[in-house]
């Protein structure tokens, strides 16, 4: 009985990790906040490409159309569901848009 409850609390576990975290300099006009997410859940870490990241940016920039984003703040994040099999990879920008005078 008691493995077949530790077999059951181990399936059901997860955990989150914070891989990495970027900074570029903080401009001093933090008025405008733009913020992009892009994730990809992953089975058995087969993750043949990462072409999601390349959303933020295009999600960043459609925030802020003519304009300029910096102080920007990346967050790299993977999330256990059941470790070994399935994960959801996640990154997260936040930064300052700036109108083009």
């Amino acid at each position: 009985m008691k493995t077949v409850i530790l077999g059951v609390a181990l399936l059901l576990s997860g955990c989150a990790a914070l891989n990495t975290v970027s900074l570029t300099p903080i401009p001093a006009d933090r008025q405008h906040v733009v913020e992009a997410t892009a994730s990809r859940f992953i089975f058995m870490a087969f993750n043949f490409d990462n072409d999601y990241v390349d959303e933020i940016a295009t999600r960043l920039k459609a925030k802020c159309e003519g304009g300029v984003v910096s102080g920007i703040l990346t967050k790299d994040e993977s999330i256990y569901y059941l470790p070994g099999f399935f994960m959801t990879h996640k990154i997260h920008a936040k930064g300052f848009c700036h109108r083009r005078s």
